[in-house]
């Protein structure tokens, strides 16, 4: 099957965005153009051959056929050279040649995630077109006639009760195919070039079966127009991409296949994958993993607990020489987090520290596999290293794994001390994004999951009970899920100072904070005088609450208590400390856009009391 692609349009209701670049190469949140992710998942879902009508600027467009990762792909670009004096419907004409046998047909503009691609070409229907039962109807977009679950027309002026939102998404097979390529040649050689392709479709569409194909409860796909639709969409998409992140689940103790001897099973997912040789960032002893990889690949260790830039721009040299074409990290937030940023700034030029630079969209395949239950870094944007002595965050879509592998064998030789810090850190994660001003449905159902995985089982975890441990490691990748949608609050902000003032972890650190912050914060919305601004936070402080076990009346600071309760259960030191000049250096400290996301206004003397009571 080939994928036409029509890509000959102007874009006039785009402005400025298309002033300098083609409409399909605008970019979405994570830096990707659209015509370059459609390329990517049409060819991550097994398409080789592409025909694409291009118009103006098409030296863009064939540029972006040419990245690394379409090695192998072959191209028919095919030039409407009166493209700002026709519709599409004379570029089809112009490569109807091209098009035929099965295809995958589409506009340029549609934003589409990997499952839309994988259910067509896995559904048993010769012929579909893509509507949405679901959606208003647009007013001047494209709307599906359909009967007896058969597309019966497609037009922008349809909006009887029998049409539905429609996008120019298509599957055909090659008789479908030729009799619509039919149809444009009648219509281009009587001088009709100024309607849409479906104008000739629409005369020969109660003859075919072409299926209408609902996407509206599984999939995604839609038309980016102008400003606001790439805005609307970007959002939309990365949700759905967050959503989507394929999660390996390779449990020994239910298979008793231990883990490291076998790691057969990895070239299943580098196969799959179109991968051969990886580019493995190793953040445990390499003992343990390099003797038994069943593949070819290019071992990076050169890195420190707490990664430095300097540690990450080597990581890239050595990545850029190996040859290697995807990255596998394997070990705690660290080794992940190195990974991430060798995979970003890989993309990057090099003579400006890449720290500096803006963001660009990395097509380098990510398998993380955590070696810790806590960070969730596996299924998160994020990354921290060390820039010129501070802690610098790194923050894109893009650095987002691309396949986490869960193996809660790989738990089980974790220090103990290290689990509960690690174990901590999830739970803090999981309350946290339960308030955070960013937080709606699909977070907050994230963080009630990751508190049901954890709160059960943490003392059989904790005490060595290995069948635990899969639930527990979990609970911190639907953690980890929560905050890549919400992001941290006050509690983390507050504790990447003490981590490093007091050289504790992490987990330790972030939990010696949220009580205090819960409590705070549970002081505010009971002292606010305007409803309307505090109701969704009660609620969600009550449901907290809930979720810690509080019965009858919902008592926020009692849920706090119960945090506390637990943090001292695990036998975590309480650091101490009564210099002033400590107190205010920590408050000092904070990191104001961390910080911003907790749903109440904190200030300087209100963090400087809480850091007094928790290290009083």
């Amino acid at each position: 099957m080939k994928a036409i692609i029509f890509n000959s349009g102007l874009g006039k209701r785009m402005g400025e965005l298309t002033a300098h670049c083609h409409k399909s190469m605008v970019r979405l949140q994570n830096h990707e153009a659209i015509f370059e992710r459609q390329l990517r998942i049409l060819h991550e879902c097994g398409i080789t051959e592409f025909v694409v009508t291009v118009g103006p600027f098409k030296e863009q467009l064939i540029e972006a056929s040419r990245a690394a990762h379409l090695q192998g792909c072959r191209f028919t670009f095919v030039e409407n050279p009166i493209y700002d004096k026709t519709n599409y419907i004379y570029s089809m004409y112009l490569a109807r040649e091209y098009i035929t046998g099965d295809v995958l047909m589409l506009h340029g503009d549609l934003v589409f995630d990997a499952r839309l691609v994988e259910t067509i070409l896995g559904l048993k229907i010769p012929s579909l077109g893509c509507v949405n039962k679901q959606k208003p109807l647009p007013e001047k977009d494209f709307k599906a006639r359909v009967k007896d679950d058969c597309v019966q027309e497609v037009s922008v002026n349809i909006f009887d009760g029998d049409c539905y939102a429609f996008q120019p998404f298509y599957k055909l097979c090659a008789a479908d195919t030729a009799a619509w390529v039919r149809q444009v040649e009648r219509f281009v050689e009587a001088g009709e070039t100024g309607c849409y392709a479906e104008n000739a479709m629409n005369e020969i569409f109660p003859q075919l079966q072409v299926s209408a194909f609902d996407y509206s409860s599984m999939c995604y796909v839609d038309e980016v127009d102008n400003a606001e639709d790439l805005a609307r969409v970007s959002e939309e998409i990365r949700r759905y991409d967050f959503c989507e992140q394929p999660i390996i689940r390779f449990d020994y103790f239910k298979n008793r296949n231990p883990l490291p001897s076998d790691l057969s099973f990895f070239n299943d997912v580098l196969r799959r994958n179109g991968l051969q040789k990886p580019f493995v960032v190793c953040g445990v002893p390499k003992e343990l993993f390099a003797p038994v990889f069943p593949f070819d690949y290019t071992l990076f260790t050169d890195f420190t607990p707490n990664p430095t830039y300097e540690e990450v721009c080597a990581g890239v040299a050595a990545f850029r020489e190996s040859g290697c074409d995807s990255i596998l990290s394997i070990g705690g937030g660290s080794a992940i987090d190195v990974a991430k940023c060798i995979k970003l700034f890989a993309a990057m030029k090099d003579g400006v520290p890449y720290i500096e630079q803006e963001h660009v969209f990395s097509a380098v395949k990510h398998i993380a596999i955590p070696t810790t239950a806590g960070t969730g870094s596996e299924s998160t944007r994020f990354a921290v290293i060390y820039y010129n002595g501070m802690k610098q965050s790194v923050t894109d879509d893009c650095i987002l794994p691309d396949i986490a592998v869960l193996s809660p064998s790989l738990l089980t030789g974790l220090p103990l001390y290290q689990k509960k810090a690690t174990l901590l850190d999830a739970l803090c994660h999981a309350v946290e994004s339960m308030w955070s001003v960013n937080a709606f449905d699909g977070s907050r159902c994230y963080a009630e999951l990751a508190l049901a995985c954890i709160l059960p089982y943490y003392r059989n975890y904790l005490n060595g009970e290995e069948d635990v441990a899969r639930d527990i490691l979990e609970g911190a990748n639907w953690a980890g899920k929560a905050i890549n949608l919400s992001q941290t609050t006050a509690a983390h902000a507050m504790s990447y100072k003490l981590t490093s003032t007091f050289g504790i972890a992490h987990g330790h650190a972030a939990a010696l904070c949220l009580p205090e912050v819960w409590r705070f914060i549970a002081r505010h919305t009971l002292e606010c005088t305007d409803k309307s601004d505090s109701d969704e936070l009660r609620m969600t402080l009550d449901k907290l609450a809930e979720l810690w076990g509080v019965k009858g009346e919902k008592n926020p600071e009692q849920a706090a208590a119960r945090f506390e309760a637990l943090f001292d259960e695990l036998g975590l030191e309480h650091i101490h400390c009564h210099d002033p000049a400590t107190l205010e250096m920590l408050a000092a400290s904070v990191n104001p856009q961390r910080l911003g996301n907790t749903p109440v206004t904190m200030g300087y003397e209100d963090l400087l009391e809480m850091y007094k009571r928790i290290l009083a």
